[in-house]
């Protein structure tokens, strides 16, 4: 209803490698998760309502930067990656909490050093939202797997018995839902930059504390629940690089899009386009959920856990290589037939 004001600001292209949509929408889905997440602050009980309160003001430069990039399209992946790490700092201002080890050798002596492990936690959190904003590429996607995950830390908290952490995290699953209603499955209004980088910054945020503040837990254990979006972005850095294409280009080479192109579209090509879009998710949300659950049912143990991460990034790219495959295969037949 709100579009005839902010829609030439706000609306999103529909041209461009990774735009699968026919309709403008408005991707400031950032604003309202904002607004929404001031109201918990207000209505929580105070450790909870503290602690939220605080994330949301470190979270500030991460948003405004991912914002700015939906209205303006100017703020390079660079400024917003750089934005996100001074959330990042601001949060370890707050809190307290940074990265003190991985239980790796000559890792973790350095870690000891503050300026170090508060670099080294921002890099880190940066990261995880920008691979947040990587895969935030069809209906649900990022949210519906960014809810997961706050699934995942929560039932991991409730176990160690961090109330403060869980009810966090179930304050961020009931704000994600409001969102989803209206992004899945028709898409009425995007994430946006401002929503990914927001999200992703909160959910490594809880991802640094629950290890931090509960020392059973092992610093593997949020990382494997994260392995999704950290494989994705990690593969594709790799990818780009090997073809020598600029890092912070967008394409249409994500796993995501692949589903797309060689699952969904031939196989449920008789739905509406916006049906459509929104199968991706499940795909991308059932590899999210099993390899997110290993870390729940494995969180002490740091042994199986580095080995379950090895084996979902090779699962990754065992998936991701036999779509592409299966793409070329079908391309080159078009191509064929064409001539």
């Amino acid at each position: 209803m709100t579009q005839q004001w902010h829609g030439k600001h706000s609306h999103d292209t529909v041209h461009g490698p990774q735009k699968f949509h026919t309709d403008p929408t408005p991707r400031v889905g950032g604003v309202p998760i904002i607004l929404a997440l001031v109201v918990a602050c207000f209505v929580s009980p105070q450790p909870i309502s503290r602690l939220l309160c605080l994330m949301l003001i470190a979270s500030l430069p991460a948003f405004a930067a991912g914002l700015f990039e939906d209205l303006t399209k100017r703020v390079s992946p660079f400024k917003r990656l750089v934005a996100t790490m001074l959330s990042g700092i601001a949060a370890w201002w707050f809190t307290g909490y940074s990265i003190t080890h991985l239980e790796i050798m000559g890792v973790d002596s350095l870690l000891v050093y503050l300026p170090l492990s508060v670099a080294f936690t921002a890099f880190a959190v940066a990261g995880v939202a920008h691979a947040i904003n990587m895969i935030d590429g069809f209906n649900g996607l990022a949210s519906g797997t960014i809810m997961l995950l706050f699934v995942a830390l929560g039932l991991i908290a409730m176990e160690v018995g961090d109330r403060e952490l869980a009810q966090l995290c179930l304050t961020m699953i009931v704000v994600l839902t409001g969102f989803i209603v209206f992004n899945f499955p028709f898409g009425k209004i995007f994430l946006g930059d401002g929503g990914a980088y927001v999200l992703g910054f909160l959910l490594a945020w809880v991802a640094v504390m629950l290890p931090m503040r509960n020392p059973q837990v092992s610093v593997w254990a949020p990382l494997l629940v994260c392995a999704y979006p950290i494989n994705e972005a990690l593969f594709t850095m790799g990818r780009r690089y090997l073809n020598n294409v600029s890092l912070g280009l967008p394409d249409s080479e994500h796993l995501h899009s692949l589903i797309k192109i060689k699952i969904v579209r031939p196989y449920f090509g008789h739905l509406r386009l916006k049906i459509r879009n929104s199968l991706v998710a499940p795909f991308c949300w059932t590899y999210a959920a099993l390899v997110s659950s290993l870390a729940v049912w494995q969180y002490r143990h740091t042994d199986i856990l580095i080995a379950a991460w090895v084996i979902s990034f090779f699962l990754y790219v065992f998936i991701y290589a036999n779509l592409k495959r299966a793409t070329i295969s079908v391309l080159k037949e078009n191509q064929q037939l064409q001539q």
